[in-house]
């Protein structure tokens, strides 16, 4: 079925990432697993690939690769064990799909480039799931905007360069009251917390983002108040597939390790792999592989046909990430003591 609905250009591009991984990140994940990330040149060769501008339209130097391009670049990216600018993508696509033609000149081809890389803020400490519980303010002064309130979890805020921001314009309402700004790094009374202290996630700082008095111009409005909360919910359904993407893509690099170490490890004379017990597990793995494959594509393709994909894409991400840590869990387990051990990676 996957086969079926991806293009030719689709798959060049897939098998492209494939060769990429191997070559650009898969001698970097002991670096990784020690906390010092990736090489600063990484983000140059992503853009170099596309996957940068994967969500921007072509017209502003991005690859338009809609859902399915942001879920095959998940996918290669994760399965070779590297991070993914998912954060990146959704803050690209809300500038591409929702800004003024003005600030799409503005910020896209850069976003596209990677000379600047985008981050998405919009978690708060006591809104999370409930996005409309959100406490950050912006109040219009003249010809700019004052945000006050305090952003968590945001992914590459340290790094990043341009920050889709959602705020309340109306305190008093909750769903209509958000509104969505572009800010740029350096903006007067916007500063970076520390990055947190993950487990595992190495690969990419996460941080508070806190808006003092922070002056925004009055043109970086993308959205207004009344409109944000239903862009919310469409843009949530293509970082749903990336989500979903990310996990495949762990799991099934993750299957890999365990079945390469099954066929190898040996026990009683023979390679584990020759033991029923641990062909079940791999069987077991490899089925919910290909059904987490199945639902994240589908999900995916529905959205690019303009198709309703807010329940696919949900089951895709619940599916995809219950089935992820089950996976992922069998890999330790066939690779007994060693998968606690980081020589053996499925640990991290």
């Amino acid at each position: 079925m996957i086969e079926a609905i991806l293009t030719d250009e689709q798959k060049a591009f897939r098998a492209m990432l494939r060769e990429f991984g191997k070559r650009e990140i898969e001698p970097h994940l002991e670096r990784r697993a020690e906390g010092k990330g990736f090489p600063a040149e990484f983000m140059a060769k992503l853009a170099e690939i596309g996957v940068m501008g994967i969500t921007i339209p072509e017209e502003y130097g991005g690859a338009g690769g809609g859902a399915i391009g942001v879920v095959i670049s998940m996918q290669e990216l994760c399965r070779a064990g590297g991070f993914a600018p998912l954060t990146h993508m959704g803050a690209s696509r809300s500038i591409a799909e929702y800004a003024s033609d003005e600030l799409k000149a503005k910020y896209l081809p850069s976003l596209a480039n990677g000379e600047k890389l985008g981050a998405y803020a919009q978690t708060e400490a006591g809104a999370g799931s409930d996005a409309a519980a959100m406490r950050t303010t912006a109040v219009l002064q003249g010809d700019h905007y004052v945000l006050n309130g305090t952003k968590c979890f945001i992914t590459n805020a340290e790094i990043a360069d341009v920050f889709v921001v959602l705020a309340k314009t109306d305190p008093t309402q909750r769903k209509g009251g958000i509104s969505v700004f572009v800010v740029e790094k350096g903006s007067p009374g916007l500063s970076v917390g520390k990055d947190e202290n993950k487990m595992g996630m190495e690969g990419g700082p996460m941080n508070e983002v806190i808006f003092e008095d922070c002056v925004v111009p009055r043109e970086n409005l993308v959205v207004s108040e009344g409109e944000t909360f239903k862009m919310m919910m469409r843009s949530f359904n293509a970082e749903r597939c990336g989500n979903s993407a990310a996990c495949l893509g762990m799991a099934e690099r993750a299957f890999d390790k365990a079945f390469a170490y099954a066929q190898q490890r040996e026990a009683f004379d023979r390679p584990i792999v020759k033991f029923q017990g641990i062909q079940w597990m791999l069987a077991d793995m490899a089925s919910q592989l290909e059904a987490m494959r199945l639902l994240v594509y589908n999900a995916a393709w529905r959205i690019d046909q303009k198709l309703p994909a807010a329940k696919e894409a949900a089951i895709a991400k619940c599916f995809a990430n219950e089935n992820s840590q089950r996976i992922i869990n069998d890999a330790i387990q066939i690779h007994g003591g060693y998968g606690y051990m980081k020589e053996y990676e499925v640990e991290r």
